[in-house]
Formats: structure tokens, sequence, C-alpha cells
């Protein structure tokens, strides 16, 4: 599900108007499910407050309304269809946790605004108690319009071919290559915050993938905002999930469609863990990722930013 964007600064400028999305949505397993139309409207409601209009079309649907507060860097969702709280973890994105009574599932999410403000990526994970149920991979744009009428197309890079059922068994859906995995680098300029959300830092960042076959693959990373030395690791795959054998760097995470995956890395020499979410753009040319970084049970930092793929 998509959302608006506000900050302390700011106040709910950034989201007022209405936002398009388009959506992927899969089964906690990973198996497709259809495609998602999320049209919304968000307008002030008060000091510090806004009121979300929205309606969700595919897999899963919903239409109704619900307001959120913001105090600072913290945010609150009162209702009636969404309720709960997130934090606005720096300038254009938000980190959340909240529950659709009408679907009766919680939510982990991030959203994503790219500075233009035109465009918005989201991850969201909902669950039922712990148990995955779906997982939903959104793209929006703001939409213009003098009538109210928000148009309904999706964009080509999202109109694969066949119907859910024919890729419900493609870990691909339908792209013919896991894009998180394909040989190449991803790399760009990332931002760093500490542990009480002020920014550290703005640090060059680079992902390159080498791999013999669909199996193992390697990852070199270099780059990081919490004395992480350049490192490297090798991931064993089914397409569906990946993991690492032991070494110093060790952990695993889901792939949907192979353009969205969600994980927890221990770099052990560290003594830190690493939450990691990462988005590919459909036409698989850049990604968002955030990284929330933990020392046991407490956040000590996050790093995000969009990262730029070139082949090899």
């Amino acid at each position: 599900m998509s959302d608006e964007q506000g900050n302390e600064s700011s106040g709910f400028k950034r989201g007022v108007g209405n936002w398009l999305g388009t959506a992927e949505v899969y089964f906690g397993n990973g198996r497709f499910a259809g495609n998602g139309v999320d049209r919304r409207t968000v307008q002030p409601d008060g000091e510090n407050r806004v009121r979300i209009d929205l309606s969700f079309t595919g897999p899963l649907t919903l239409s109704g309304h619900y307001v959120i507060e913001t105090r600072g860097h913290e945010r609150f969702y009162r209702g009636p269809v969404n309720v709960g709280s997130a934090e606005t973890l720096d300038e254009g994105l938000v980190d959340a946790n909240n529950y659709w009574s009408a679907w009766g599932l919680s939510q982990r999410f991030f959203l994503y605004v790219t500075k233009d403000q035109q465009q918005q990526f989201s991850l969201s994970l909902l669950t039922r108690g712990e148990q995955l149920m779906y997982t939903i991979i959104g793209e929006y744009q703001r939409i213009e319009t003098t009538d109210g009428n928000l148009p309904t197309r999706i964009p080509e890079t999202l109109a694969l071919p066949g119907i859910p059922p024919d890729r419900a068994n493609d870990p691909t859906n339908g792209r013919g290559e896991i894009l998180l995995h394909r040989t190449g680098t991803w790399s760009g300029e990332i931002i760093t915050l500490d542990g009480s959300l002020k920014q550290t830092g703005k640090i060059a960042y680079s992902q390159k993938v080498s791999r013999s076959d669909n199996t193992s693959l390697k990852m070199a990373f270099d780059g990081n905002g919490f004395n992480i030395a350049p490192h490297s690791i090798t991931i064993n795959t089914n397409q569906w999930q990946a993991w690492t054998p032991s070494g110093d760097v060790v952990g695993s995470y889901n792939l949907v469609g192979g353009r969205a995956m969600s994980g927890q890395f221990h770099h052990l020499n560290k003594d830190l863990r690493i939450w990691r979410r990462e988005v590919v753009r459909s036409d698989g040319t850049r990604k968002v990722i955030l990284h929330n970084v933990y020392r046991g049970g407490q956040r000590i930092g996050v790093q995000y930013g969009i990262l730029h793929f070139e082949p090899s």
C-alpha cells in the first residue's frame, strides 16, 4: 500500500495531492497473485494532520480513508481503515508498522519518495501474526488532474504476458531473470543516519554480483557508514529464497518476483545485525535500499538511497 510524505520541517506539503500507484501483489510464499491499482487523494485535515482517501483494487481490495498525525519524526495512523505508527527516518523516507482491519493483516512497510517528489517506491510485508500472507511492491506517480478523476493505466513494465496462474510458479514473474541477482554492479550515493536519525554522511556504496549458475553467486560490497570493511559473501539460492553458508557475514532473505528482498544479515566481527530491504524499479534500471542497523535489539543507525545498475 502507498502512503503520503511529510516531515517536521515541511509538514505534509510534499504529499498533498493525487497519487496513482501500481503494484505487484505476491502471496506469502512468493508466488504472484496479480497486479493492483492504488488510487488516493491526500489533503490537509487540520494542523499536522492529513486525510487520505484511498481505493486499492486487485487481489486485495479496499476503499475508505484514514488520518495521520505527525509529531517530529513520529507519525500516528488514526484510522478508521489504517491504524498504527511510523517514523519519518529522513526526508522522503517512512518506515511504518500498522494494521489494516478490513483484511485482518499487520503491515511492516517502507516508502521512499524521489527527490523530484514525482515518484514513490514501497515494500509492504503483510502478516497475520508472524505468518507472512502477502507482499506488495509498489510504484506510484503524482497525478495532476482538473476533474478529480485519476487514470487507471498501469506502466508497460508491469503489463507482463500471461495471467497470474501462468506466472505463479515463475520466480522472475515473467521477466526471465532475477533482477536482484543479475551479473553486474549496483552503485550510488547513500545517506547514513545515527540512532537518533541525524544524518551522519553521504557515502559511495556498491554491490557487485557475479555468478556461474542459478544456484550460487557472490556479492561484493564496498562502502558502509558503520565501519564495516569491504566484504564479499557467497549466496545460495533457489530463486525464491537466498542464504549464506557459515562465515564472518551470514544471513538470509526472501525474494519477491526477483525484484524485491527482505532479510537479516549478521556481521559477526562487528556484532551488528542489518535488516536489509531492497526494491528494484519495474524496468530494472535502479533500486531503492533501506538498511536498519542493530546491535542486539537496539537500532544504532540507518542507511538508504537509490542505486543504479550497470551490467557486466
